[in-house]
């Protein structure tokens, strides 16, 4: 019997000790080559392209042509920083090593840092994850689905006073619902958004986005993908006779997908804010998409993706008050 991957050498190749032990000097090298992998390390303006920059101090650079001053994190997701780099990568690789997330509140008893700190930094690796989904698009079989998440009403205490809390509105404003599409094939990409509801502009609109017009979906009998027939060749499993009809017929994989967030939910973070699930969910589709990647391939690419994306407007200035508005994607359907 072959051994499984999680349990191979390869999914292991990279040890937070061995991170937690790297020199300042070598971790600053990793942020480099990160930075401008075309160049393997060597660094070029990020304003206007010029490869020809004077170096000014150890760690900060000048331009040639536009004359602007950067450094290896300026414009990224971790502009203005203020930890050591060797600090920085231990937070990504321990966040790369949590199979269902890593808690800011155990992150910053590991590091050695505020909770705060922890959890910013944390946030702003979640989007840079999310924002890989812009230019996806999913080919071959396709799986699509929906998860009903958040907004819990507590039940009253006497029967005679509870209420059927299935009906709309007997439910809380909060309650959201995860959308999501799953490649079949090995090592298959995944999309997800997070919706007011199951409906099917939401559908339509991810499936136009997301899924090439070759691809054959698979879903469930919820009428939210009745219209899908007219995007994509279309094949339904009604889950009140079976979970899988025939082979092959079923949405097991993304069902396998839901199981993740759920359990992320109740025993990693405990709770999902409305504001950033949508981070959430994206970072935890990340890392089923990598599950068969090892944690130094996971690190390095986290980090890649943290360092190609802009500042984050949504989390300067978090602490001070400037808080961005929910993340709840509102379909246009055209």
């Amino acid at each position: 019997m072959s051994e499984h991957f999680l349990l191979s050498r390869l999914a292991r190749d990279l040890p937070v000790t061995k991170v937690i032990r790297m020199s300042e000097d070598a971790a600053y090298n990793w942020f480099r080559r990160a930075r401008w992998p075309e160049t393997k390390g060597k660094p070029y303006c990020p304003h206007c392209g010029v490869l020809e920059c004077y170096v000014l101090t150890r760690r900060r650079f000048k331009c040639s042509g536009c004359r602007k001053e950067f450094t290896v994190t300026s414009g990224t997701i971790f502009a203005s920083r203020k930890l050591p780099f060797r600090q920085i990568l231990a937070i990504i690789a321990l966040s790369a090593n949590g199979a269902k997330g890593k808690a800011a509140l155990e992150l910053c008893r590991e590091i050695g840092v505020q909770y705060k700190t922890a959890w910013a930094n944390l946030m702003k690796l979640r989007e840079a994850l999310a924002a890989r989904r812009d230019d996806t698009v999913l080919e071959g079989e396709v799986e699509i689905d929906g998860l009903y998440a958040l907004g819990h009403v507590r039940p009253k205490n006497r029967k005679e006073d509870r209420v059927d809390r299935r009906e709309a509105q007997n439910q809380s404003p909060k309650r959201m619902v995860v959308m999501a599409l799953r490649e079949r094939r090995k090592g298959g990409k995944s999309i997800s958004r997070v919706a007011r509801s199951e409906n099917a502009d939401c559908a339509w609109d991810m499936v136009r986005q997301h899924v090439a017009p070759s691809a054959h979906l698979f879903a469930d009998e919820h009428a939210a993908y009745d219209e899908l027939v007219g995007l994509n060749k279309l094949t339904r499993v009604n889950h009140q006779v079976a979970y899988q009809h025939g082979e092959g017929i079923s949405t097991n994989q993304i069902e396998s997908f839901f199981a993740r967030v759920r359990r992320a939910y109740r025993g990693v973070h405990h709770r999902f804010s409305v504001k950033y699930l949508d981070w959430y969910i994206a970072e935890l589709s990340w890392r089923e998409d990598r599950s068969r990647v090892g944690n130094r391939g996971q690190t390095l690419e986290m980090l890649g993706r943290a360092l190609a994306h802009p500042t984050s407007r949504n989390l300067c200035g978090y602490w001070q008050g400037i808080k961005p508005p929910d993340l709840v994607w509102e379909p246009r359907r055209t």
